[in-house]
């Protein structure tokens, strides 16, 4: 009675520590998704390898209705886009895309199905896939103001941090986006040890999907993220000696005059040009998410590199005697 008490007040939780977030919580990518949106900018020929420059125009207006970059950027290519985020420059990239490209490149990283992650409960985003037909039964079209706002993660846009892990790691590794796992192996329940020669169920080598992108257009992408690092929106995942590749991103969680703060979020592989590990960082409600999401996020490199780079311990007094 005592146990089921005390899980009754786990579920009552305002915080709801039993939700699993990683493959349930849906949340507005924000910025973050302006890497999957690259990756589809040239997949539909919005842009190419030698022609990514984008007006920044400190915004853009739509009708009566101005909606703004956080700076004035000019007309930057791909790369110092990424760096500094530019709303601007991926208001612009999505209107050549159209809401069709959006939703190719919603396709191609399989926002509108579950990753397959060997958990139970997994849910799916919602995406301008899924909300296109809602909208133009409703308003009579698909508006060109919900394609910059899918353009830069917000409005129509929620995903799981699941499914965005899995798209900045297929980017991070040249094209490759595999089906995450969480288990290595099964093993019988009474078994205590390991046998080499009954190995437990394993499973099949994945076979990844390959997302279309050149190596070109790879380390570009690759490269505005580095650069948000050392000198952008990601410094604070800065490391000397070990290059790291992050996208912030900052989500409105409805509406700001209701006084919910944004959610934070950050993106990132590494080492940036030969990546071996991918993390990802979002905390609920924080507000940037360079400022909180980013140090959580270097806690987890910096304990990685402890962890495969260990320091010899310092002696003891007695030893050094």
């Amino acid at each position: 009675r005592a146990r089921r008490k005390q899980t009754d007040e786990y579920w009552q939780d305002e915080e709801r520590p039993l939700y699993n977030r990683a493959i349930q919580g849906r949340y507005p990518p924000g910025s973050t998704w302006k890497i999957p949106m690259s990756v589809g900018g040239f997949q539909s020929g919005a842009m190419t390898e030698t022609s990514t420059a984008f007006a920044c125009g400190g915004g853009i207006l739509i009708g009566s209705k101005f909606t703004k970059c956080m700076g004035s950027h000019g007309a930057p290519t791909l790369i110092p886009a990424i760096a500094r985020s530019c709303n601007g420059y991926y208001y612009r990239l999505g209107l050549k895309m159209e809401i069709e490209g959006i939703i190719d490149m919603i396709e191609t990283f399989e926002y509108d199905r579950k990753t397959g992650i060997d958990l139970p409960n997994e849910k799916i985003g919602q995406t301008p896939k899924s909300w296109r037909p809602i909208v133009e039964k409703r308003e009579g079209r698909w508006p060109d103001i919900r394609t910059v706002y899918a353009s830069i993660g917000q409005d129509t846009v929620v995903v799981t941090p699941i499914s965005l892990i899995r798209t900045i790691s297929a980017v991070g590794n040249f094209g490759r986006m595999y089906v995450p796992h969480f288990l290595k192996e099964f093993r019988p329940i009474a078994a205590t040890e390991h046998f080499e020669e009954r190995p437990g169920f394993g499973f099949q080598k994945p076979e990844p999907k390959i997302i279309e992108m050149t190596a070109g257009q790879q380390k570009m992408i690759a490269q505005g993220m580095a650069d948000a690092v050392t000198g952008g929106t990601a410094r604070v995942v800065n490391i000397p000696g070990f290059d790291v590749a992050a996208k912030t991103g900052t989500a409105q969680d409805g509406d700001p005059k209701a006084g919910r703060k944004d959610h934070a979020w950050i993106v990132t592989f590494a080492p940036a040009f030969s990546p071996e590990i991918s993390v990802i960082g979002l905390i609920e409600n924080v507000g940037f998410g360079g400022t909180h999401a980013g140090p959580a996020v270097k806690g987890v490199y910096e304990a990685y590199l402890a962890k495969k780079n260990p320091q010899p311990a310092e002696p003891t007094e007695v030893a050094k005697r």
